[in-house]
């Protein structure tokens, strides 16, 4: 059957299929991250995001446009997007939405214009735009759309054709980036985006496409607390009030003083265009809250908790338990100060470390769980500094940090740290006399002047850069590069430390991960300590996972 028009019911089942598709091909697309590295993410952090946009997309009700399916699509993938993948498919859907903004029933005229719309956005999100990744795949297809649309009508002939287009311009991938052609890969984003593409044919050819929600790999891991308890009268707010305004309203900063008397951790974040406002806040008068709420515009995904009774059922992965245990034992006002510091840590070594140089959030994650831009917002609402530093550490997050800058209304000052010695540099470089512009000059060349390595397993058989790596080797990796390969751990991190040391090195801090006894470590840093005896070596248990050490030289 012919379809020349998507309205907004067809679209949402479009949506729905596409990601699910995307979901149960995840691992083939992280299957293609050039390093074969164990935290192959791409594949997860786009079907993380889009499983957000999808839930914002399940939330429409009543009568509903194509228009209105793609504006909650970029609303959930912006709140959810994860890693550098997760945020360009969010300014992919925020593209893909302002192309359809007001349109009933979309046509190919308007599907094309919409794919144009949002390879412009990307290109526009991202600072140096390198080709031969999912920017160009995206470029490439809309501009084939556009020539194209004019030629056929019904939309499933066309998508059948853009996707052809879609994935010529996946296979160059390799011919515009070395790393690509060397590993013997095209680009994973490239390649998700074109799944997503897949998943949405097949919707319209009528295919069924079996529902992924329970994808182990994506579902928080199951760890119910279910407690029934006498109310607990000694807590001053009872309820944990939460839901989202879709509205055009846009000072947050009255709608926040207009709650902020009804209770505390407050968080109201959104605006600036997005039409849509997300308010997170403990009272005893949740009705109050939603009636202010209601004056400015519709409401979703509301959830009213008693916290008094404590019944509650959480699926949270172990991090978020643990992080969500101690934000309920150490709950309290928030302290307001000249400034804050935010940061991410994949171990709880790591967090002692940070807390020690004075961070006062940790975001819970790392290279095998890029934090959302949601994550971020939390932490933002957690602390009180009028000047907030968020320290990523972390290559793949630093877009979402921006992108949590970029949406919340205080103000946040990024430091792009790639790397866990890198944000602790930038912490030490923190002078609370200097100004916020000579702070985070200082703490930008604190972080590039580090070196810094890590050490854990290839996953697969690749070539990097000329070195044959085999799966299981052991790998040193340091500046987006193997430096070393090898059977052993002991063998990798002494040869790193040696291919890495040079006469201005005074320092050598080894974090040992979660599979290293502290036995091992030593035995590393007395071989170091021998060879470089002039050479302080400091050992700290950093406890995080896949990476058996990450070190830092100075």
């Amino acid at each position: 059957m012919e379809i020349n028009k998507i309205n907004g019911p067809l679209l949402k089942e479009i949506f729905k299929g596409a990601v699910n598709y995307l979901i149960s091909r995840k691992e083939e697309v992280n299957a293609l991250n050039v390093f074969p590295v164990p935290d192959g993410d791409t594949g997860t952090n786009m079907s993380l995001t889009s499983k957000s946009a999808l839930k914002q997309i399940e939330s429409l009700e009543g009568d509903f446009t194509a228009g209105d399916v793609s504006a909650a699509a970029a609303r959930g993938a912006l709140m959810g997007a994860r890693g550098n993948s997760g945020v360009i498919l969010s300014q992919l859907l925020r593209g893909f939405s302002e192309g359809l903004e007001g349109i009933d029933e979309a046509s190919t005229s308007d599907l094309a214009h919409a794919f144009k719309k949002a390879s412009e956005t990307t290109y526009k999100a991202v600072m140096k735009p390198i080709e031969g990744t999912i920017l160009t795949v995206g470029r490439e297809t809309a501009d084939f759309a556009i020539r194209h649309y004019k030629k056929a009508e019904d939309i499933s002939t066309f998508l059948e054709d853009v996707i052809v287009e879609a994935n010529k311009s996946l296979d160059n991938t390799p011919n515009q980036l070395e790393v690509l052609k060397e590993a013997g890969v095209v680009d994973a984003g490239g390649k998700g985006l074109v799944v997503l593409l897949e998943g949405a044919l097949k919707v319209l050819k009528g295919e069924d496409i079996a529902d992924q929600s329970g994808d182990e790999t994506l579902k928080k891991k199951a760890q119910k607390e279910v407690q029934f308890t006498e109310a607990d009268t000694s807590l001053k707010y009872g309820y944990c009030t939460e839901f989202i305004i879709n509205t055009d309203y846009e000072d947050i900063d009255a709608l926040r003083e207009k709650i902020s008397p009804l209770g505390d951790c407050l968080l109201v974040v959104g605006g600036g265009g997005t039409h849509l406002i997300k308010v997170h806040v403990h009272t005893n008068d949740p009705g109050i809250v939603l009636q202010h709420a209601c004056e400015l515009g519709l409401l979703q995904d509301i959830k009213i908790d008693n916290m008094r009774y404590q019944h509650r059922e959480v699926l949270f992965d172990d991090a978020e338990v643990a992080e969500a245990k101690k934000r309920e034992e150490e709950e309290e006002l928030i302290e307001e100060k000249d400034y804050s510091f935010i940061t991410v840590s994949m171990g709880d070594g790591m967090t002692e470390t940070f807390k020690s140089l004075g961070v006062d959030y940790v975001v819970a994650g790392g290279q095998t769980m890029n934090p959302s831009t949601e994550d971020f917002l939390k932490g933002v609402d957690k602390v009180g500094g009028k000047v907030i530093y968020l320290i990523p550490n972390n290559s793949n997050i630093i877009l979402s940090a921006e992108q949590a800058r970029d949406i919340s209304d205080r103000e946040i000052i990024v430091i792009p740290s790639k790397s866990v010695p890198q944000g602790i540099a930038a912490m030490l470089a923190f002078n609370e006399d200097a100004s916020k512009e000579e702070n985070k000059e200082n703490m930008m060349e604190a972080v590039a002047s580090v070196i810094d390595a890590s050490i854990t397993y290839a996953v697969r058989d690749t070539t990097i850069n000329g070195k044959e790596i085999h799966k299981d080797d052991i790998i040193g990796i340091a500046a987006k590069d193997i430096i070393s390969s090898g059977k052993t751990v002991y063998d990798v991190v002494t040869d790193t430390v040696d291919k890495l040391m040079d006469e201005d090195i005074s320092l050598v801090t080894l974090f040992y991960g979660e599979d290293v006894s502290e036995e091992d470590a030593e035995v590393v840093r007395e071989a170091i300590e021998e060879k470089y005896p002039d050479i302080d070596i400091d050992v700290i248990k950093g406890d995080q996972p896949i990476y058996y050490y990450i070190i830092s030289l100075e």
